[in-house]
């Protein structure tokens, strides 16, 4: 496998693409004639694809279909169902807006009158204060009395009490006569109740009130004047005076900076703070899919180095993988049978565990541990898969319920009409006319509109995005189970390119096992000669009444394998009930562990295959 990188940031040539793939051929096609192991190592990398290292392929390409599928789609989705929040909020802005334009334009244009008739009103506002001069010259005047002896007139506290005292004293003639009047009507009065009653003493006692002229002064205390007409004087005077100043009038409309809301302006910033956030996303998202596609592209570089790897191993390490019962173990086998030497074929219990027979479809017990942990790959993945798609799903028919059921029109009315009428030609109907009068407007506002383009729109996956993803799923449950069998053709492969090694290791593995089954035949037969029963001798004791019957179970006592009763071989010594199998009695050279000494039973066959080669 040959690569070719450069850096994203570096300047690449026009013609360095082409260049990068004329030296990958040319070191290929070096490699692929002066190398047995290059050879070798590209041809294992299709048996480690169904590997391992194919289900990592296979999971990087799910990745890959969970990005471009279920999680694009949701990030659409959820991007689809923001910008339909961004234009719902834009639209409330822009009816309240209106609406607020639609409240305020009235008074603005009512001020925008007053502004323009600035000019007629200060000439309205100097005639009101020409005119009011003679109320103000009546009441703060000096005339209509004669000042002299009017001391109350000129130490006077406050207006009030200086108009009382100016009234008091212009009304002096007029009081004075009443005052006189009114003792002649009582002096009057007197004369005819005493002509009238002639009784002495008594017409003195009843026409008595009649002397009470000096109630006639009352007129002089009280003069009918409002208590607060003073005070009412001194605001109308204060305002005519300030009426009179010169009068402006300026249009002034202040706009309040509207405040940041989680560092948003919402009349100005939202939506493009919202399209800026989701190109931030997008961006991120967009690298994450060039990391995921810079791993789909490493893959292959390591199912390249995994395949090297094994050959080399295979080479330098004689026990590296020398587990299988070959074409070339059984012919070894067949010849020392031939030869009646010692063989292993067929296998003890013990001895299958550790050695694997190619040619079973079966699963060995040592490779079952690597499918079990693929399958547990596989099934978080499938359930990683699945709860994803289940969150897409969900969330698709939210939004589409949204969509389905959030549809709203918008329907603002609004009709004002204001008419004030003032009547009457005086000062002041002139002066109302010009300020109030303004508010003289009328108005209608009709706008109809609706929500439907700020809906959102979600999507759905297609069939081809649960077949991207599903697909490789069943490949990489496949492969767990293709494991076995693909690791088995890795040394088929590895056999045909370095034959001569390979005849090496199976020597070595036919010796080694030749060893193990002879210590295996020492401890069994020192664990026999123990007084210590073993679990098969109990076994047997306890089925031994079934013979009586026709139903007899056998055990070897040697390597605990169940013996059918026509092949299991029974020691012939008086008293012994040692079972053998037929390999085990041959292994002891016929002899009865139990029955004869040690040095006798013990295997004296320990040659070895005269071609066996140690060599790493």
């Amino acid at each position: 496998m040959c690569v070719c990188g450069f850096s994203p940031g570096a300047a690449v040539s026009p013609t360095s693409p082409k260049t990068c793939v004329l030296d990958e051929l040319g070191l290929c096609t070096l490699g692929g004639m002066f190398s047995s192991l290059f050879r070798c190592s590209v041809l294992l990398m299709f048996p480690s694809m169904i590997g391992s290292h194919g289900r990592t392929f296979l999971m990087v390409f799910v990745l890959h279909g969970l990005y471009q599928g279920p999680i694009a789609n949701i990030q659409h989705n959820v991007q689809d169902v923001a910008s339909s929040m961004g234009c719902n909020i834009d639209l409330q802005i822009t009816h309240s807006k209106l609406m607020w334009r639609m409240l305020t334009e009235p008074y603005v244009e009512v001020v925008q009158e007053i502004v323009e008739d600035s000019e007629e009103f200060q000439n309205e506002a100097q005639n009101v204060s020409m005119q009011f001069q003679k109320v103000r010259d009546e009441v703060m005047g000096q005339y209509g009395f004669n000042s002299l002896g009017k001391e109350s007139v000129h130490t006077a506290n406050s207006t009030q009490e200086e108009y009382v005292a100016k009234t008091r004293a212009r009304c002096d003639y007029v009081v004075q006569q009443g005052i006189t009047r009114c003792q002649d009507w009582f002096r009057v009065k007197w004369d005819e109740c005493m002509n009238t009653i002639q009784v002495p003493l008594i017409n003195h006692f009843i026409c008595i009130p009649m002397q009470f002229h000096f109630l006639c002064d009352i007129m002089r205390e009280k003069i009918p004047v409002e208590g607060n007409f003073g005070q009412t004087f001194d605001k109308l005077n204060d305002s005519i005076n300030r009426l009179a100043e010169h009068f402006t009038t300026n249009l002034v409309l202040e706009e309040l900076e509207q405040q940041a809301v989680l560092g948003v302006n919402v009349l100005q910033d939202f939506s493009k703070e919202l399209s800026r956030e989701f190109q931030e996303k997008t961006a991120i998202a967009e690298k994450i899919s060039g990391v995921i596609n810079f791993l789909l592209s490493f893959t292959f570089i390591t199912v390249f180095t995994s395949a090297f790897g094994y050959v080399r191993q295979y080479c330098r390490d004689i026990l590296f993988d020398n587990v299988y019962i070959t074409t070339y173990f059984r012919q070894i086998d067949a010849r020392r049978i031939r030869a009646e030497k010692r063989h292993l074929l067929p296998l003890k219990k013990a001895e299958r565990e550790s050695l694997i027979n190619p040619w079973r479809l079966s699963i060995h017990a040592s490779e079952l541990m690597p499918v079990i942990v693929g399958f547990l790959q596989v099934a978080s993945l499938a359930l990683f898969v699945c709860v994803l798609l289940a969150v897409d799903g969900i969330l698709y028919n939210i939004f589409d319920l949204i969509r389905r059921h959030t549809f709203t029109t918008y329907s603002i009315t609004s009709v004002q009409h204001a008419d004030i009428v003032i009547g009457g030609d005086s000062m002041l109907a002139r002066l109302l006319r010009k300020t109030i009068g303004a508010f003289n407007t009328s108005s209608n506002f009709d706008i109809e509109s609706s929500n439907l383009d700020c809906l959102p729109q979600p999507h759905s996956l297609i069939l081809s995005d649960y077949l991207r993803i599903f697909i490789p799923l069943l490949l990489m449950f496949l492969m767990c189970l293709l494991q076995v069998y693909s690791n088995r053709l890795r040394r088929v492969i590895t056999a045909f390119y370095f034959p001569k090694r390979e005849k090496k290791r199976i020597l070595f593995l036919y010796n080694l096992q030749i060893q193990k089954r002879i210590s295996f035949i020492n401890r069994q037969c020192h664990r026999l000669r123990n007084p210590k029963q073993t679990f098969v001798m109990v076994l047997s004791g306890v089925l031994a009444p079934l013979k009586r019957v026709g139903c007899r179970l056998l055990w070897c006592c040697v390597c605990e394998g169940f013996v059918r009763q026509n092949q299991a071989v029974e020691c012939s010594s008086v008293g012994c009930t040692m079972i053998y199998c037929q390999q085990c009695w041959t292994d002891l050279d016929n002899i009865c562990c139990i029955c004869y000494p040690r040095n006798q039973c013990a295997p004296q066959d320990s040659s070895y295959d005269s071609e066996v080669y140690y060599g790493c």
